[in-house]
């Protein structure tokens, strides 16, 4: 076997490998016997069909086979004679030469080399964690919120009321929004909806929730919204908007009492349990942002500070991925196919310098769990499987029925999830003097069937 290597770069290889007739006619003898052990042919028992027929009938699969066998034992050996540990293999041919040898094309890339920082000594920022009399109280007013009733009003709307109505939006030469926008209905028809009156944090539009303030059940009326020059949506920017709309319902918002009925059903004893429950909430949420930052800054650390060269397939890869994902939660959101296309590569654009970022970490991320043996459970792979269901608004088991076929998919959570725990490894190894985060942080343990997933990293 005679090779010529070439370096594109420190991580991707191109090769020439040279495969001499006798290692053919090797290999043509072992994939020979194998046929001859398994095929059927009329006027033959099976094993017994002479070498010469086999070749006259099955020429092409043979010929396929020889090539496979050759090219994944060439590929090996090559491999190991040059202390490769491949990531992908980007080309991979055999032709056949005049003189009867065989040529071995092929380009890999491979996983970078390169040495960790030290990892369990990075500077983390731990500011002590305080609730304030004020969050508590905007806390407690959120929480009655969530709690309220919603009584129907016969009464004019006021600011805070629930109004169930229609609309529709027109531009000011006569034609239907709906007719320019279709695929957005929000911005210009709804036959039936709700708007919370007044809120200025609505995702609606602020010229209806605004304008319906003081109109009563069937009223109807017209509202102008002058859309912004830089708004999102290009078909209606720097437009006016006339909205009709009707109204069919109100529904004033009913707090709940803070008496003993209401602490009963909580089953808490009394307004200062109620405050002390909502506090510690208050706590492990500031805590588990605390968290994300330090993590971040952690990645940030090693990004920085560990150089090697990425192999461009692990970027592509990457942007696949997190294409893939995006494409994902917008078509839950009502994204189509047409509007994707529209923007893809500007997606692309956008997306390549994460997409490398996410290659590096995750290669030097690899590094750790292999250094420190980290593996997943099962329990985890269910859990992240409950985290990419809830990311994708779906139901866990709806995602483990679309992916259970798909090996690559499944790979990439897997990968994910140990990427993942690897990086809480090594900020909990950063914070050791730091009392354990609460249990309520934990993911819920959700019982997926999760058995489809048992593959290896």
């Amino acid at each position: 076997m005679k090779s010529e290597i070439k370096s594109v770069n420190s991580v991707r290889k191109e090769a020439v490998v040279r495969i001499e007739k006798d290692i053919i006619q090797k290999e043509e003898n072992v994939v020979l016997q194998s046929f001859a052990r398994d095929v059927k042919i009329p006027g033959f028992r099976k094993g017994k069909v002479p070498p010469t027929v086999i070749k006259s009938r099955y020429a092409k699969e043979l010929a396929e086979q020889i090539d496979k066998t050759i090219a994944s034992k060439t590929l090996d050996d090559v491999v190991k004679e040059n202390d490769w540990e491949i990531f992908s293999v980007l080309q991979f041919d055999v032709k056949n030469t005049p003189d009867g040898t065989k040529e071995l094309h092929f380009t890999v890339d491979l996983k970078p080399v390169f040495e960790l920082i030290d990892y369990k000594n990075i500077a983390i920022e731990q500011p002590e964690i305080t609730v304030s009399d004020e969050e508590i109280a905007k806390t407690l007013e959120q929480f009655c919120n969530h709690h309220a009733d919603y009584r129907v009003a016969k009464r004019p709307v006021q600011k805070g009321d629930f109004v169930r109505l229609q609309y529709e939006g027109t531009f000011t030469d006569g034609a239907k929004v709906v007719d320019l926008i279709p695929k957005m209905p929000i911005w210009a028809e709804q036959k039936n909806t709700w708007e919370e009156a007044a809120n200025e944090q609505s995702p609606g539009i602020r010229a209806i929730t605004a304008g319906i303030l003081g109109m009563e059940i069937n009223g109807e009326k017209d509202v102008e919204m002058d859309f912004p020059a830089d708004f999102e949506i290009a078909e209606l920017q720097g437009k006016k908007v006339i909205y009709h709309v009707k109204i069919f319902e109100i529904r004033e918002k009913i707090l709940p009492e803070l008496d003993d009925v209401f602490f009963e059903k909580l089953k808490i004893k009394d307004l200062d349990e109620l405050k002390t429950q909502l506090a510690t909430d208050i706590k492990n949420r500031k805590l588990q942002t605390l968290r994300f930052k330090q993590r971040e800054s952690i990645v940030e650390e090693m990004l920085n500070n560990i150089s090697f060269e990425i192999p461009e397939s692990a970027v592509q890869y990457e942007q696949i991925n997190i294409m893939r994902n995006f494409v994902e939660r917008q078509i839950h959101e009502g994204m189509t196919a047409e509007m994707f296309e529209n923007n893809k590569d500007k997606l692309l654009e956008d997306t390549r310098e994460l997409a490398r970022d996410r290659a590096k970490i995750n290669f030097i991320l690899e590094k750790i769990a292999e250094k420190e043996k980290i593996a997943l459970t099962e329990m985890e792979m269910q859990q992240m499987i409950v985290q990419e269901a809830s990311m994708l608004r779906m139901a866990p088991e709806q995602l483990v029925s679309e992916i259970k076929n798909k090996q690559e998919r499944i790979q990439d959570i897997r990968r994910r999830a140990i990427f993942g725990k690897t990086l809480d490894f090594v900020l909990s190894s950063n914070l050791k003097q730091i009392e354990k985060t609460p249990e309520i942080l934990e993911t819920p343990e959700v019982p997926v069937d999760a058995s489809v997933l048992s593959t290896s990293v």
